[in-house]
């Protein structure tokens, strides 16, 4: 039996699952890490209401935004699917988000 001609191959498909488990598992931390820091920085810096989630949003976008800029404009070969960027993780990193940002605003403004 002869191997098929290498033309005739397609590994436009032909993912390492593994990898692509790692690289959510540093997204969710980087997402997480960035949440808590937005988090403490709008609780120290007074925000109420919707311009404090606005900032959650904000900063989200921007990292989504700079991995999106490093991985060339295609997310298909380190993530699962293209939208895996932009939204993978944004649920435990606005509770982290939410936690820091009422924990330093009463530190900071009613203690």
């Amino acid at each position: 039996m002869d191997a098929p001609p290498q033309e005739d191959v397609d590994y436009s498909e032909v993912y390492a699952m593994d990898r692509i488990a790692y690289n959510d598992r540093n997204l969710n931390y980087c997402r997480t890490f960035v949440a808590i820091v937005s988090g403490m920085a709008s609780g120290i810096l007074g925000m109420t209401g919707v311009l404090g989630f606005l900032a959650f949003f904000v900063t989200t976008f921007i990292l989504s935004a700079g991995l999106y800029l490093a991985v060339g404009g295609d997310a298909k070969p380190y993530f699962r699917d293209a939208n895996g960027i932009w939204t993978e993780g944004i649920s435990q990193a606005g509770m982290s988000y939410i936690l820091f940002w009422t924990l330093f605003y009463d530190i900071v403004h009613i203690y």
